[in-house]
């Protein structure tokens, strides 16, 4: 029966649904308060307005590398890794705000390019792209490759997504049991926006509004060739989508989220830009903090 019902994107695996879920709501009302709608942030913070995380972290305790050598992942499953970690890098390639992070990554991929050849092992690319990674001004200062074995396990996540149906149904069913005939808002942050639009194309009833940050929804190579359904449309039932980036978060595929879908489309709004941290540009709560992720949902509240 939750109002608002929040999707999660990858990260740890100790992170917990309570965990997330306290402190996006701290984040919520805390930007509600800090624009003046001290009233909604005291509704969020008593309850009276129902909320709820879609939690499917658990679902990926079977690709949770055990050291910085191990890479749990099936040959085809490493393979979406690489794809996904050198969509990453063009990414920073391609929008970076800073000149030298944007030549960093035309660097790397140009050497990766070289280095990966057909006599490496199934799995010794995508080491190779987790430690280009770790090596790229952008993801090193986020931590999201900090380790050989996090780097692993947060392209694993992506890559189990789209290659395990047991994760994918389970995450899409981790979604839609949350969401109700009450529901008025979805709010889906990275890998949990690729969750959301799948399983929101499943709804059966109206939703006013979908809320995405941090989305890899236009990667070239995954993400648009894999996403259900194609081609790119909004889900039938959501009445208005918001997309929020930042130009230095690397897992963001485009800016103009809104150019890859049909011309016909009234439901996706133009992306609306913001500015996070430089330490953690593709943080769920860095996004939460700004006024143009929240003030739709101040509007519904």
């Amino acid at each position: 029966m939750a109002e608002l019902v929040m999707v999660h994107g990858i990260g740890p695996e100790e992170e917990t649904e309570v965990q997330l879920h306290g402190d996006w709501m701290r984040a919520l009302a805390r930007t509600l308060r800090d624009n003046g709608r001290a009233e909604q942030a005291a509704r969020l913070e008593d309850g009276s307005v129902t909320a709820a995380m879609a939690h499917y972290r658990h679902l990926y305790a079977p690709y949770v590398p055990r050291d910085d050598w191990d890479v749990p992942l099936s040959a085809p499953m490493a393979a979406t890794g690489e794809d996904v970690a050198a969509d990453i890098i063009d990414n920073i390639q391609q929008h970076a705000s800073d000149p030298a992070a944007r030549a960093e990554a035309a660097r790397a991929l140009d050497e990766l390019r070289a280095d990966v050849g057909a006599e490496q092992g199934p799995t010794e690319p995508l080491r190779m792209f987790v430690a280009m990674l770790g090596r790229l001004g952008p993801v090193a200062r986020s931590g999201f490759a900090a380790l050989s074995s996090t780097g692993v396990f947060h392209l694993g996540q992506v890559a189990a997504y789209l290659n395990d149906e047991t994760v994918r149904e389970g995450a899409i069913e981790a979604v839609l049991s949350r969401v109700t005939p009450d529901t008025k808002a979805v709010l889906a942050h990275s890998l949990g926006t690729v969750v959301a639009y799948e399983a929101l194309h499943r709804l059966e009833q109206p939703l006013p509004l979908l809320i995405t940050f941090g989305s890899p929804l236009g990667l070239r190579s995954i993400i648009r060739r894999r996403l259900r359904p194609q081609p790119l449309r909004s889900p039938g039932h959501v009445k208005r989508w918001v997309n929020v980036a930042d130009r230095d978060d690397f897992i963001v595929a485009t800016l103009r989220l809104r150019t890859l879908f049909p011309d016909d489309d009234a439901v996706l709004e133009r992306t609306r830009l913001v500015k996070n941290r430089n330490t953690n540009p593709h943080a769920a709560v860095e996004y939460l903090k700004h006024w143009q992720t929240v003030e739709p949902l101040a509007e519904l509240l």
